[in-house]
């Protein structure tokens, strides 16, 4: 069974929103404030065509999907302990690696352990969460094979709608701490093991034209997330589930679209380190701001900052985080035994669909 590419692709979209969401849209038409007012209405403009929060909740799809689509495609469980192993060398590795980085390069601007902790106050937030994420699948995933998943999401909209009624008008995901948020974002990622399971069949058809519909509708779901996080006090802690739904079935008609369909190959290999990019953006930033060269007004600079934290993300990805993703998967993911002559995928072009799915399937990063 083939891998999921518009998956790759998707991610490095994703990854390049959170991005440019961080440093700001390339300076076409110069600042925002400037005494053109045509000019700087035109950049206001152009900088609202990026906003990585929402990038951040369609990640928790994905990565619900990709975490349960091996299993879902078996039908069988997961073995607690490799599961574990094989998430847990994925993810952390590179994330110690940028920590430490972190620490190397920025020593009075990073903290490691307090209130403004790394681990919490950066684009980290969001591992935080899919690891306890991680560590209640298996529990959650033997749950779902009695009740079903659609009545998890379900139940965990009451904790999420809570906290969101306990915390409003919360500004960022800061305010609300680890476990809150947690707990708000359960549903999300709860969607995308969902859709794992219930994957649209052959006869779900999508045409050019629905396919578009959808993406302007996810890229407009962000747009309003904007407007409202910055003019309203509707913030990201607020349209972050709502724009989960959104970009539930923007996800699953890419899916559908791509079954038999092939997405651009550049998008697909910058996906394969697109976690890099995330994790590494960050860091490249700040040592361009540090080094004077991340005025977001000046094209050139801007130019540099991002050829930097491109150049900076690839790197880490060759050193850092293909090698933890092939130390992880050295350990096995399902929990089935096979017959000698089966000892690789190779060999398994005989097994039934099901069990070839969830051996030959690469599982995606997240």
């Amino acid at each position: 069974m083939k891998r999921f590419e518009i998956l790759d692709a998707l991610r490095a979209v994703l990854a390049l929103d959170v991005a440019v969401g961080h440093i700001g849209m390339f300076p076409l038409f110069g600042s925002v404030h400037q005494p053109d007012a045509t000019l700087t209405l035109l950049a206001r403009g152009w900088a609202t065509l990026a906003f990585g929060p929402p990038a951040v909740i369609a990640f928790f799809i994905i990565s619900g999907f990709c975490v349960h689509y091996p299993f879902a495609a078996n039908g069988s469980n997961c073995a607690i302990g490799r599961f574990y192993a094989r998430r847990y060398l994925r993810i952390l590795i590179p994330v110690v690696c940028v920590v430490g980085l972190f620490e190397v390069a920025l020593p009075k601007q990073t903290v490691i352990i307090g209130p403004n902790s790394i681990i919490w106050d950066s684009t980290l937030w969001s591992l935080v969460c899919e690891e306890i994420y991680y560590a209640v699948y298996p529990f959650i995933s033997r749950l779902a094979r009695c009740t079903g998943w659609l009545p998890l999401v379900v139940a965990a909209c009451l904790p999420m709608a809570l906290i969101m009624w306990s915390f409003f008008p919360a500004i960022d995901w800061n305010d609300v701490g680890i476990l809150a948020t947690t707990f708000t974002l359960f549903p999300v990622w709860l969607a995308g093991c969902y859709l794992a399971e219930n994957l649209p069949g052959r006869d779900k058809t999508i045409s050019a034209s629905q396919i578009w519909t959808w993406r302007f509708a996810a890229w407009a779901s962000m747009w309003l997330a904007l407007v409202l996080h910055f003019h309203s006090e509707f913030h990201q802690t607020v349209t972050g589930p709502f724009l989960g739904l959104v970009y539930y079935f923007w996800l699953r008609a890419e899916l559908s679209y791509y079954r038999d369909r092939k997405p651009a190959a550049s998008l697909v290999w910058a996906g394969r380190w697109s976690y890099s990019l995330y994790l590494v953006h960050p860091l490249a930033f700040a040592l361009a701001a540090t080094f004077g060269h991340l005025d977001k007004a000046l094209r050139l600079d801007w130019l540099v900052a991002f050829a930097a934290m491109l150049a900076g993300s690839y790197v880490f990805y060759l050193a850092i985080e293909r090698p933890s993703h092939r130390l992880a998967r050295r350990v096995p993911l399902l929990d089935v035994a096979l017959p000698r002559s089966f000892g690789n995928v190779a060999d398994a072009q005989t097994l039934p669909v099901g069990l070839k799915a969830g051996l030959a399937h690469p599982e995606a990063q997240s």
